[in-house]
């Protein structure tokens, strides 16, 4: 039989054990790890996709200068093999570099125009409907020697963690995409073909 305590000392019992609980420390890192995780995982999230995005941008960037140098010197037309001429240029821009988007998604616009004032750059991005505009990737006017020429280019890149819209051309299926824009005036060469 259990001896029976009066009550003073089972309130001294039930004070003690619960000071004891108090002082105890164990499990208080488990417990502030679980209230820091979800921020600090999803800002790690944020800057690794930011610097995708960021690497992304800045190969599409150095594709479309080493295209807008191919056309601006006339290399480009001078080495035409009968090709389609936005396809090869596309492989060009890629070569055999480490980019950070597929090149096969790549849709180039060359424009060209007598004087800077009469180049228009197409809009590449259609915001209602999220996706590209209809029509860009689709125009590719050779240059000739002392034109203006518009190069521009858009890809769509995967954002996994698509917590922010960095310029505010999100695509649908969590896709951002990337534009870059090249306004030059060719060398004085001779006019020559593309493809």
């Amino acid at each position: 039989m259990r001896s029976r305590l009066p009550p003073l000392a089972r309130a001294a019992r039930a004070v003690a054990r619960r000071s004891r609980l108090a002082r105890d420390c164990r499990g208080a890192t488990a417990v502030e790890f679980a209230l820091v995780a979800l921020p600090f995982l999803s800002l790690l999230c944020v800057i690794v996709e930011a610097g995708f995005v960021f690497l992304s941008q800045q190969t599409l960037d150095i594709a479309v200068d080493r295209a807008s140098r191919l056309l601006r010197t006339g290399e480009f037309q001078q080495n035409a093999d009968g090709t389609e001429p936005t396809g090869r240029l596309r492989r060009l821009m890629c070569g055999n570099r480490i980019v950070f988007f597929r090149c096969d998604d790549v849709r180039l616009d060359v424009t060209r125009a007598d004087r800077f004032s009469a180049s228009q750059v197409p809009p590449a991005f259609d915001s209602t409907r999220k996706d590209f505009v209809v029509s860009f990737g689709t125009r590719f006017d050779c240059p000739e020697g002392n034109d203006v020429v518009a190069v521009r280019a858009a890809v769509p890149v995967l954002r996994p963690f698509s917590f922010l819209t960095i310029d505010g051309q999100a695509m649908s299926g969590g896709r951002q995409l990337l534009t870059s824009t090249s306004i030059f005036r060719t060398e004085p060469y001779q006019a020559r073909s593309c493809s």
